[in-house]
C-alpha cells in the first residue's frame, strides 16, 4: 500500500507557482514560435517584392537603352529634352 505524506502549503504554493511559471514560458514559446513563423514569411514576401521590383527596372533600363540607341542611330549623340519633347544633338555626330 503507498503511503501518502501531507506536504506542507509553502511547497505546494511554491510548486505550483513554478509550474505556472513554466506553462507561461511554454504558452510564450508558442507565440514567440508563431511571431518567427509570421516574420518569416513577411521577409519571404519582402524578398519577392524585391526580386520583383529588381527585375522590372533592369527591364526598364532595358527599353530605355533600346530607345537611346534608336534615337542615337537616327539622329547622332546627344539627348532628348524630356521638357519640351526635342532631341538635343551634341553635334559630335
Amino acid at each position: 500500500m503507498v503511503k501518502e505524506i501531507k506536504v506542507d502549503e509553502n511547497t505546494i504554493k511554491e510548486v505550483k507557482d513554478l509550474r505556472n511559471e513554466i506553462n507561461k514560458i511554454m504558452f510564450d514559446f508558442g507565440n514567440l514560435k508563431l511571431e518567427k513563423i509570421n516574420l518569416d514569411q513577411r521577409l519571404k514576401d519582402l524578398e519577392k517584392l524585391e526580386s520583383d521590383m529588381t527585375a522590372k527596372y533592369k527591364g526598364n533600363m532595358t527599353k530605355e537603352k533600346k530607345i537611346a540607341d534608336k534615337l542615337k542611330e537616327k539622329h547622332g549623340d546627344g539627348y532628348v529634352n524630356l521638357d519640351n519633347g526635342t532631341f538635343v544633338a551634341s553635334g559630335k555626330n
